[in-house]
């Protein structure tokens, strides 16, 4: 089998979007909130037809956490660096609140604004 091209080197900083759940004391149900993480490369997997690639990151509320991705994600939704994971980021948060406006929730809380304002 010929081994494909890995556009990557093992221990690279890789940045992702991730959907947090989060409770508010007082309140029934959770809040949603998409998070900017960032993971370090460990490997990568051959599958039959496609190339994997595993990162290692933190969650809130979850430590650390494995997560894989094809090779084709990277520049999707997984990328070299924050700002352009908090653009994705900013894209899904208005997405939301634009489908669930009838809903009169609370706008989400934005936590990778910091990485737009550098």
């Amino acid at each position: 089998m010929k081994r494909k091209k890995r556009p990557l080197i093992t221990g690279t900083v890789l940045w992702y979007v991730i959907e947090h759940l989060y409770y508010i004391p007082g309140r029934a149900g959770p809040l949603k909130e998409y998070c900017v993480s960032s993971g370090i490369l460990t490997g990568y997997y051959d599958g039959t037809h496609y190339t994997e690639f595993c990162i290692r990151g933190y969650e809130p509320g979850k430590g650390c956490v494995p997560r894989r991705y094809k090779t084709a994600a990277l520049g999707k939704c997984v990328f070299l660096n924050p700002w352009d994971a908090a653009k994705l980021a900013q894209q899904w948060t208005e997405h939301e609140e634009q489908a669930f406006w009838f809903c009169h929730e609370e706008p989400m809380r934005r936590t990778w604004e910091k990485w737009l304002n550098i």
